[in-house]
């Protein structure tokens, strides 16, 4: 117990931003964000520790830190993912909302060009060429439209 006394009564501020560091270069291989958190903790314990507090209290302001950070982000960046996710493998759904030009139409179908792909669509509106167009829905490689 003396010796883990000892060890903690020498931690200095450059102890805590090296932990920091190796937490963050740990999360940054890892991508997982469970580093993250202590990572950040370490750093603001390192900016505590440069006013002198006694090392007892970086302690429990690092322990603290960890475990209101978690708690708090976590949750909040794992809410981002899953709105950035929602559609990275689904190139159709993330059409939705954007704006085309209509290359050919006749009878409720035709082609879109949104961006620089060329797509087959479909309208309850009679569109002709060269008209601006807004996708309100995707069916597999078809995508719905209607007048911009």
């Amino acid at each position: 117990m003396d010796a883990l006394l000892a060890l903690l009564s020498i931690i200095e501020p450059q102890h805590w931003l090296i932990l920091g560091l190796v937490l963050l270069i740990a999360e940054m291989a890892s991508g997982t964000t469970y580093l993250l958190w202590p990572a950040a903790a370490a750093f603001v314990t390192a900016l505590i520790a440069y006013f002198g507090v006694p090392n007892w209290i970086e302690l429990t302001i690092f322990a603290l830190l960890v475990i209101a950070l978690t708690y708090w982000g976590r949750p909040l960046v794992q809410n981002l993912r899953k709105r950035e996710d929602a559609t990275l493998n689904e190139r159709g759904a993330a059409l939705v909302g954007t704006r085309g030009v209509v290359t050919e139409f006749a009878n409720g179908a035709g082609a879109v060009k949104v961006g620089d792909t060329v797509w087959r669509a479909v309208s309850d509106e009679a569109l002709t060429s060269g008209e601006s167009v807004q996708v309100s829905a995707v069916d597999g490689v078809t995508l719905t439209v209607k007048r911009a």
